[in-house]
């Protein structure tokens, strides 16, 4: 697989970026054949294939974009389908390449983006001037998208934060960060804050101990609630550092990899098992271009209605192990999940390397009747030689 901190790929290379830019660009002539991008859009109406579809997923200004006043003054450049949540601070989001290349979209000076030529650019307040430069900021950017209730639903995206700037070596003080976050909440709500968001967190800087780190990718998932779903990419800075600054980039939302056990009894007169799973990667998964995807699978088990989750399995494939009881007469109870990616060995797959979490399957029970036994140990008595 290629380093994923480059965010400049050859034309082979980006494959899956201009796919998207073309089908999202059918999208919004054969949905919004009106539609002005000078205003972002509203929920995205089903596909007919069923797979939830993201409008400018890759925050492409050839797409397009819409000019948003910032309360700190100017017009900023947001990415047409995505609308800005202002949490704190007044950060000043713009297209990236219209950012650095004098507000020309056909601009060819390289810019900060995993994929297609584009990204949404995200910066702090008096970034680099003022006697406080780079003030603490939380910005959202959000898009909902028709789903299927009951239906799981994977996201992946990519970010970069760069705290302290671009300059080496690089003085972002220990301690501080810049949290690349990624959301989905499944009931179509549109407040970042809500309880019903669920968040995957990022604190890496663009370097970390003098290597650059780079592009980060990021993977949350949720069974939908409701007919609309929102997804969410979300960068909080609680410093004040200059130079801050962040980049979000493709967003890809499919259904989820799955992940089942094999039948287990409520009730066993005995204190140990074997635990089956199995699974596979959903079918849009396997059509990405180019892709190698493969499965493993996550599993978790609790003693008790009120146990804590705790970890057994992590990334195993399809397979089984042995689960000896905890204590008797108290139900057990396991979860399973899947996670999709490409290997790192072998041939070149698809880039950007999505991956994809899959949603924790419901909880199985089994009683143990019975406990593990002692294990029979013997005293050393070391001979003593005069």
């Amino acid at each position: 697989m290629k380093a994923e901190n480059e965010s400049f790929q050859n034309p082979a290379n980006r494959s899956i970026g201009w796919l998207v830019i073309v089908l999202t660009l059918l999208v919004l002539l054969a949905r919004y054949p009106s539609a002005s991008a000078e205003s972002p859009s509203s929920t995205i109406p089903p596909d007919p294939t069923g797979v939830p579809m993201l409008i400018n997923p890759g925050f492409e200004c050839k797409i397009g974009t819409y000019q948003l006043e910032s309360s700190a003054g100017g017009l900023m450049r947001i990415a047409t389908g995505w609308t800005p949540v202002f949490i704190s601070g007044a950060p000043w989001l713009y297209s990236t390449r219209m950012q650095f290349a004098g507000d020309d979209c056909d601009g060819s000076a390289h810019v900060e983006r995993i994929d297609g030529e584009d990204s949404q650019g995200v910066f702090a307040q008096d970034i680099e001037w003022s006697a406080e430069p780079g003030k603490p900021f939380d910005v959202a950017l959000y898009q909902q998208t028709a789903a299927t209730i009951g239906a799981d639903y994977s996201l992946s995206a990519w970010m970069l934060s760069l705290c302290g700037g671009s300059a080496m070596p690089n003085d972002c003080p220990d301690g501080f960060y810049m949290a690349k976050m990624l959301g989905i909440d499944p009931t179509g709500g549109t407040d970042p804050l809500a309880a019903t968001v669920i968040w995957a967190e990022n604190r890496h800087n663009f370097v970390e101990n003098g290597e650059r780190v780079g592009w980060q990718n990021l993977q949350v998932s949720a069974q939908a609630q409701s007919e609309t779903i929102t997804v969410f990419g979300r960068i909080n800075t609680p410093f004040r550092w200059h130079g801050n600054h962040a980049f979000i980039d493709a967003f890809l939302l499919l259904d989820s990899p799955t992940a089942q056990f094999s039948a287990l009894p409520a009730e066993l007169d005995g204190y140990q098992i074997e635990v089956q799973w199995e699974g596979d990667i959903s079918t849009q998964i396997r059509d990405i271009p180019s892709g190698r995807y493969e499965v493993t699978f996550d599993v978790e088990y609790r003693v008790g209605e009120a146990g804590e989750w705790q970890q057994w399995q992590s990334r195993q494939p399809a397979g089984s192990a042995n689960f000896v009881a905890q204590a008797a007469n108290i139900p057990h109870f396991f979860r399973v999940r899947a996670f999709s990616e490409q290997p790192e060995d072998g041939p070149e797959g698809a880039f950007p390397n999505h991956r994809f979490l899959g949603v924790w399957s419901e909880p199985m029970s089994i009683t143990f009747l019975q406990e593990e036994p002692p294990k029979n140990f013997h005293v050393f008595i070391p001979t003593v030689m005069n």
